[in-house]
Parts: structure tokens; C-alpha cells; sequence
């Protein structure tokens, strides 16, 4: 019977913690020091070497990191959703600026113009 500690469930992990950095456009040193881990710690993260613990997971999603795919390897299903790459990739800019009011005003604008 397989566990969570597995070699293959802990490489998958790591794997998409790696996928989920670079979608968001993060370099390692941007989350290491908004977690406030050391490099090591992070590195080993990153290469199968140890697991977050749920404080780190929860600060992860907080930084943008779709923690339902580092776990289960899928995104919101067809049924949940129906937005485009182009519309997520509009909601996480949206989702992890501390400037939304002005982001939905310049829309605004935009149209506007047409």
C-alpha cells in the first residue's frame, strides 16, 4: 500500500511547486523572503528533498500558488469553470494586486474609448 511519503507523490509535489512559481513569474528569492525561509529550506522544497507543512501551504496560496493543484496535480474542473488560460491568467493579476480598485478602473476607461 502506497503512503503520502511516497518518492513519486513527493516528486509530483515538488514538481508543481516549481509549475506554480514560475506561472506567477516569481524568481525563488521573491517567495523565500516573503515566506521567511532560508535557501536551503526552500531549495529542498522545490526538490523533493521535504514537504511544506500546512502553515507554509496556507502562506503559499496567500502569495498566489493554486495549492489544490500542488496537492492533487488539477486544476478547477471543466464543471467548476469554463474561464480560458487568457481569463485565469486576468484573475491571478487581478487576485495578487494590491491595486484592484485601480485595475478595475482603467478598464473601465478602456472600454469606455471604444
Amino acid at each position: 500500500m502506497k503512503t503520502f511519503t511516497d518518492d513519486n507523490i513527493i516528486e509530483g509535489l515538488s514538481k508543481r511547486l516549481v509549475m506554480e512559481r514560475e506561472r506567477l513569474g516569481l524568481a525563488q528569492e521573491t517567495v523565500r523572503d516573503a515566506l521567511g525561509v532560508a535557501h536551503s529550506t526552500f531549495s529542498r522544497y522545490e526538490n523533493a528533498k521535504r514537504l511544506p507543512d500546512l502553515g507554509l501551504a496556507k502562506r503559499l496560496s496567500d502569495l498566489g500558488y493554486d495549492m489544490g493543484y500542488v496537492v492533487t496535480g488539477k486544476r478547477l474542473d471543466t464543471s467548476a469553470s469554463d474561464l480560458t488560460e487568457d481569463e485565469m491568467q486576468w484573475l491571478e493579476l487581478y487576485r495578487n494586486s494590491q491595486r484592484r480598485a485601480e485595475l478595475v478602473r482603467l478598464i473601465k476607461t478602456y472600454e469606455s474609448m471604444e
